[in-house]
């Protein structure tokens, strides 16, 4: 008996790990060196080729570079592997970390089984909180936050544990990868220290030295009482409005309000410390919001705008999500089905309109009281319409997807549809419930049969299929471009323009400075000088992004047939008292002459996707003075 039940934990042990491990990699697949992992690409060249990179306009006034301690470990690694190896290897590094750390901290919070659904909403249900459309938790690609969010997570697991030295190295960690996340975090472990000692208040005095070391002027906390001026303020509330409460969207405050009732909800019904967590949560998401709404949107000042104090959400909608997987477990294993189904359309609703879940949300909360603890036929007809409204919203989302995977021709490596599909929350976590489900029912040797004809097949294809980069990015970050990619090679002080370049192509692929992009202002907020700079170059080629955007626009046989007007290519290259680029890629055959040309070939054709042309401005300038001005367009 005592070896069947060792032989149970272990097979248990290995298939949740599996389970976990497959669905982390079915929903977070690897997209390359996109997004903000960009950046610390970019952060990462500058260091190991500075007099190539320190021209760039991502650095010419300084980046957030000097605030993680991830781009100086990833430049010390070029000289063992490549950039795309790097990052990709790093990326799953940090997702495992992260759903580890998880594990680490969930399991100290929840009875076994219990804390192993809550594992699962964390990581089935929408990891996006604070402004939906741009963070997230557990992202899939090397930045310093998901390295800081395991660190973070492993720190509070050990704060339950009453570990307190650890738990301190584990932040301190954390804040030299990305002390925003951390700082995050701490604003939500604080009010769970003061709940179990009120002498955790008189952390408040630490604010004393800070405040001083302000007074005084010493940098970064020089700018903790200082005001952007209006240009500045203006320039970061359009390029990064984020940062300000008043500038999110209605359907930001709908997710943000759903965390508040799951939380509310659960730390009156889940049991410590969980419950003790979510009252913390709640406590840390409304300092960091009203520090936020007081400072940066009422006051306008710098530092506390840079400190983004709202990213205690991050923290809070982890919480919120292990919370709705907890509590359905708590509700079917009580034969609550139904009030488990209204639990399960409301977290569907809350990605649709705004504010339709809280009817639902409000039958959840008071279903005891309406219904007591009988079944009745009222609960039945509920449960039904649940149903039924979850398995409409199934079919309206299947058929929005399959629109987008028509237009891909069907080609899985141009719209994942496997992972569009899977993402939906009533599939994403519904299908490894019910898989638990299925297991738990099973006998020792039908669980092998699982686990071997099962799950490890899911697993292997989750890790085929994770790294999901498109042609385009296999092709950016696979080396074989470079600064000869068009026949000459660009000079080492060059920089280089190329519209609409949704890849890092001028940074990896062709080891050149970049002459302007939307992700260099993306620090704008740490250092005012970068704008009026950017927007001398954002002015040169202002009217060359229009026309692209026009182009682009246009069905493909005239689109192939576009040219940029004269006027255009005379504002981005003539010579005058701010710098112009000192080439542009273009996807048009320009009637300037030419540096050289390149084509993008598909993979799965064998034939030329889109076709390049590189252009020099010095040449481009001699084209268009010697001969008069048209509109070739």
């Amino acid at each position: 008996m005592i070896v069947e039940r060792e032989s149970r934990g272990a097979i248990n042990l290995v298939a949740g790990g599996m389970l976990a491990a497959a669905m982390l990699l079915y929903l977070r697949r690897y997209v390359g060196i996109n997004h903000d992992a960009a950046l610390y690409l970019a952060i990462a060249l500058k260091d190991r080729w500075p007099v190539i990179f320190s021209q760039d306009l991502f650095f010419a006034h300084g980046s957030q570079g000097s605030y993680t301690l991830l781009p100086w470990l990833v430049s010390r690694l070029f000289d063992w592997a490549s950039p795309a190896t790097i990052f990709l290897t790093g990326s799953l590094i940090s997702l495992l970390a992260f759903a580890g750390a998880g594990w680490f901290f969930l399991r100290s919070l929840l009875p076994p089984q219990q804390r192993y659904w809550a594992l699962l909403g964390v990581l089935c249900l929408p990891s996006s909180y604070a402004v939906i459309r741009i963070f997230s938790y557990g992202e899939p690609f090397l930045t310093s936050r998901p390295l800081a969010e395991a660190f973070c997570l492993l720190g509070v697991g050990l704060l339950t544990r009453r570990r307190l030295l650890a738990t301190g190295l584990c932040m301190l960690t954390a804040g030299l990868l990305h002390p925003l996340q951390a700082l995050g975090a701490c604003l939500v472990a604080w009010p769970w220290l003061i709940a179990q000692d009120r002498r955790w208040l008189h952390a408040l005095w630490l604010s004393l030295p800070v405040a001083a070391l302000a007074w005084v002027g010493v940098p970064p906390f020089s700018s903790l009482f200082q005001s952007f001026d209006p240009q500045w303020l203006a320039v970061v509330q359009e390029f990064t409005g984020q940062l300000f409460l008043t500038s999110w969207h209605v359907q930001d405050f709908n997710a943000l309000a759903f965390d508040v009732v799951i939380l509310a909800l659960a730390r009156k019904t889940l049991p410590q410390p969980m419950s003790g967590w979510c009252t913390a949560g709640l406590a840390g998401l409304a300092l960091g919001l009203l520090a936020t709404l007081i400072l940066a949107d009422g006051l306008h000042l710098v530092l506390p705008t840079a400190l983004q104090l709202w990213r205690a959400h991050w923290l809070a909608h982890l919480l919120a999500m292990a919370s709705i997987a907890a509590l359905l477990y708590r509700d079917i294993q009580s034969s609550t089905l139904p009030r488990a189904f209204c639990l399960g359309l409301a977290v569907l609703l809350v990605q649709g309109p705004a504010w339709v879940w809280i009817p639902l949300a409000l039958l959840y909360a008071f279903w005891p009281r309406l219904f007591g603890g009988q079944p009745s036929r009222i609960q039945q007809v509920i449960g039904v319409v649940c149903v039924l409204g979850m398995l409409a919203l199934l079919a309206i989302y299947v058929a929005n997807e399959w629109l987008p995977f028509r237009m891909a021709h069907y080609r899985l490596e141009l719209y994942a549809i496997d992972r569009r599909l899977l993402a939906f929350p009533l599939l994403a976590l519904g299908l490894p419930l019910l898989g638990i489900t299925l297991w738990e029912r099973s006998s020792v040797k039908l669980r092998m049969v699982l686990l071997l004809g099962a799950l490890l097949p899911l697993t292997a294809l989750g890790i085929d299929r994770w790294d999901w980069r498109p042609p385009m990015a296999r092709l950016v970050e696979s080396g074989h471009m470079t600064a000869a990619l068009f026949g000459p090679e660009i000079p080492r002080q060059a920089q280089v323009f190329w519209p609409n370049d949704i890849y890092p192509t001028v940074w990896m692929g062709l080891h050149r400075a970049e002459y302007f992009s939307t992700r260099q202002i993306a620090g704008v907020v740490f250092n005012r000088a970068t704008f009026p700079e950017a927007r001398q170059h954002l002015d040169r080629i202002l009217p060359i992004i229009q026309e692209d955007l026009f182009c682009q626009g246009q069905p493909q046989a005239q689109r192939e047939r576009c040219q940029l007007d004269d006027d255009a290519m005379r504002n981005a290259c003539q010579p005058g008292p701010t710098r112009r680029p000192d080439y542009m890629v273009l996807p048009y055959r320009q009637p300037q002459q030419s540096e050289g040309h390149w084509d993008f070939i598909d993979p799965a054709t064998g034939k030329p996707a889109v076709s390049y042309w590189l252009y020099s401005c010095a040449q481009v300038m001699q084209d268009l003075d010697a001969r008069p001005r048209t509109l070739s367009r």
